[in-house]
């Protein structure tokens, strides 16, 4: 405002004048924001104008009102340290008193521990800076009153967090001073982890009335908790890691309901930062493993935004940056590491999907379990490292989710950044080991293979090639080979037995239709089904989209969207969506269904459509691949209990339609992989395809699977066969080349279950079987 700036512009004096003005007469929240305003800028106070700034303020804090004061002394607090430090002895001696009985009265922590250092240091450590109003107050307090450290070295970390700002960052004297206190202490991380723990070891606390709301932290305690996080980033003790991702993962969770909200976002977004200011390689990994867990988007800007930071501090893109950051674990080229012990040894082993813990004897056989005598003398190395088994397993899921978004990049590399990055990696090399690769030089034909070792690679007709030395390396796709090339590597990859970390050689394509030549700028391949939106944006978050949301309170919005952009193209993706407006929302503040519509392509740079003739067909086919798969999973006709609700008939036609319908890509590829590992399965006889069904002949019935939905039909009147979930151990035993199609081990399942039909115990699939 035009008056504001007059006061900041104005003389000291004016300027002076107007502050103890205002201060005078804080009575509303405007007043005290005024005063935060035009108190920022230092001025020399005298000890008449201090006691003027905290006279009419004592005694008033407790009363109904009390917070206006707090906010007016909050907003001139700093004025005050800086102005306290240049008087005489005297003055400050005079003014220690009402120093300490302010300290003593305002409800602002921080304000409380600068006005309590400015009169010196109390005996006694003063626990009660930390709220006792929901259930972490007192599990912090019990956390400073237990803590292996010298009184003192306490009390100082308790000021310190004290003092950390109710809004915003920490400012620069803060973290200066969490480093020079955090040295006082002999074991940092130890007292900061118990902090942690405190928090994360917290209940929500549950409303007295039934107008208040269920909350998770006081302002007081949010602000205190987020000091913590800051200085285990000040730290850079990485053991501090997983406590502060499931601090974020647990206070970024709606808590309160249908119209509840996160239980401290502030808190959330602080242990995201924490933990890039950690730095090193298990800060990526914590930070993926972050990334992955969690979907609210404010929440996921910050950790993309955190790891952006981190890459361009090193100089590196984010995806450099990545590929760089996979931790090893300590594991040797082939992605072992052996652990002696008392007798024999533990060894950890990755194959590309997991990692595994094998015993090794003193014969140097594999066992599958520990000696007791073993297992009780080394119980603290075993447990160690089944916490380390823990670690590589999260990466080993990070690298497959990197490595299957690489497939929409088209990344490059040279030859030896390549060998040194993924190939000779003791975990992304497993991976590397099962995928395709392309080898291309300016002069020569591309080399296309599987690595066999640094130099050599094995083609899909099992021949060995050598990788030209001044290659440039890229990840193979199936929408740039020919069919006969695909089938040949899927061929390849069946008999070999070869398991891919994701879908590449049997990966799902999608070329223009002639319907989509005749619509030009838009695609209804995937319109008109119906789905459920709160499942779907998660879904669609997984998969790098920004979903908007479209819920009750905002008819304003009359169509939902989902966004993707393809940096390298330049292109942005955009599904489109609408809601079913009479389903009322039951959970959350969002429509439960809606109806799927068009797809678009987006140029960046100007915001102008572009014309799907015009798309790259990497592009494209990446883009509608995610769309079938949000459609397909979260389709109410990929819910076999649909019908049984007896409710919303009206879907019932696309029910049907959606489950015994013509298959998609996906389902292409699933007969396919099917027609080959069928003839090899125990059930072989007893098993056809027809159509678009596996037909499994029981004593009892004859059942035809489809093999989209994995929804069954009985004859010989093709009625309808409800089996929610069906897990043969027979079918979790089989080969499959890959691990990300839960609907293919779900089809096999169901025709181990039903080619035995006379042994099935359960009564309510029995029941139907039965029935006539």
């Amino acid at each position: 405002m035009p008056e504001i700036q007059v006061i900041l512009q104005a003389p000291d004096a004016l300027r002076l004048e107007c502050i103890l003005t205002v201060s005078d007469r804080v009575d509303s929240y405007h007043c005290a924001q005024l005063l935060l305003v035009i108190a920022r800028k230092r001025l020399q106070l005298s000890a008449a104008h201090i006691e003027r700034l905290l006279t009419p303020r004592i005694g008033q804090f407790e009363q109904s009102q009390g917070w206006r004061s707090s906010e007016a002394l909050r907003a001139v607090s700093r004025q005050i340290e800086h102005a306290y430090a240049a008087l005489p002895g005297a003055e400050q001696e005079r003014l220690k008193p009402l120093l300490a009985r302010a300290a003593e009265q305002v409800q602002d922590a921080a304000t409380a521990t600068r006005l309590r250092k400015l009169v010196g240091p109390e005996e006694g450590l003063r626990v009660d800076l930390i709220d006792e109003g929901d259930d972490i107050g007192p599990r912090l307090r019990c956390a400073f009153e237990t803590a292996d450290e010298p009184a003192e070295a306490r009390a100082a970390v308790l000021d310190l967090l004290a003092a950390f700002p109710t809004q915003g960052k920490p400012a620069k004297k803060w973290l200066t001073e969490a480093e020079r206190v955090t040295g006082l202490l002999s074991k940092p991380a130890a007292l900061i982890g118990a902090l942690l723990d405190a928090a994360l070891d917290a209940a929500d606390t549950e409303p007295r009335r039934t107008t208040a709301v269920t909350r998770y932290v006081t302002a007081g305690n949010e602000a205190f908790l987020c000091g913590v996080v800051a200085v285990a980033g000040v730290l850079r003790d990485s053991t501090l890691l997983p406590q502060l991702r499931r601090l974020a993962v647990k206070t970024v969770t709606v808590i309160g309901g249908q119209f509840g909200n996160p239980r401290s976002l502030r808190l959330a977004n602080s242990s995201a930062q924490a933990m890039a200011d950690i730095g090193g390689a298990s800060s990526i990994t914590e930070l993926l493993a972050l990334e992955r867990s969690v979907r609210h988007g404010t929440l996921l800007r910050q950790v993309r935004k955190a790891i952006d930071a981190l890459a361009s501090a090193q100089g590196l893109t984010r995806d450099q940056l990545l590929e760089r950051a996979v931790e090893t674990h300590d594991l040797d080229a082939d992605g072992k590491r052996r652990q002696p012990l008392t007798r024999g040894s533990a060894e950890v082993v990755v194959d590309g999907r997991t990692a595994t813990l094998l015993y090794v004897d003193e014969k140097q056989t594999p066992r599958k379990s520990v000696p007791p005598d073993v297992k009780q003398t080394e119980a603290e190395t075993l447990a160690a490292l089944r916490n380390e088994l823990k670690a590589i397993r999260k990466t080993i899921a990070g690298e497959r989710v990197r490595l299957d978004g690489l497939m929409a990049a088209d990344r490059r590399w040279p030859l030896d950044n390549w060998r040194t990055w993924y190939l000779d990696h003791p975990i992304t090399g497993r991976m590397t080991r099962t995928l395709v690769w392309v080898f291309s030089t300016p002069d020569g034909p591309d080399v296309v293979g599987v690595p066999l070792d640094a130099a050599t690679v094995v083609t899909s007709s099992g021949q060995q090639a050598a990788i030209p030395p001044d290659a440039e390396v890229r990840l193979w796709h199936p929408i740039h080979a020919t069919a006969d090339d695909v089938r040949a590597w899927r061929r390849y990859l069946l008999e070999q037995q070869v398991v891919q970390p994701f879908k590449q050689a049997f990966r799902e394509l999608y070329v223009l239709t002639p319907a989509e030549e005749q619509t030009r700028v838009y695609s209804n391949r995937f319109a008109g089904h119906v789905f459920g939106q709160v499942q779907a944006r998660a879904l669609m978050k997984g998969r790098g989209w920004a979903p908007v949301a479209v819920a009750w309170w905002d008819d304003g919005i009359d169509h939902g969207v989902a966004r993707r952009t393809f940096d390298a193209a330049g292109i942005r993706a955009e599904f489109y969506f609408d809601p079913i407006h009479d389903q009322e929302p039951a959970a959350t503040d969002l429509y439960p269904y809606c109806t799927s519509d068009q797809v678009r392509f987006v140029d960046v740079r100007t915001d102008e459509t572009i014309e799907l003739a015009e798309v790259p067909p990497l592009v494209l086919t990446e883009a509608l691949r995610d769309v079938d798969l949000f459609v397909a999973v979260t389709s109410i006709g990929a819910d076999p209990e649909w019908l049984d609700r007896g409710t919303e008939r009206r879907f019932e036609t696309y029910w049907h339609t959606f489950g015994f319908g013509e298959l998609s890509a996906a389902g292409e590829i699933r007969r396919e992989v099917l027609e080959q590992l069928v003839p090899r399965l125990a059930i072989a006889d007893r098993c056809e395809f027809e159509d678009r069904y596996l037909t499994v002949r029981g004593d009892l019935r004859a059942y035809r699977i489809h093999l989209g939905s994995g929804n069954i039909l009985m004859s010989p009147n093709d009625q309808y066969l409800c089996i929610v979930a069906a897990r043969d151990s027979q079918a979790q035993k089989l080969f499959l080349p890959f691990d990300d199609d839960p609907v293919l081990s779900l089809v096999l399942s169901k025709a181990f279950l039903l080619a035995n039909d006379t042994a099935i115990k359960d009564p309510t699939i029995v029941a139907q079987i039965n029935r006539r």
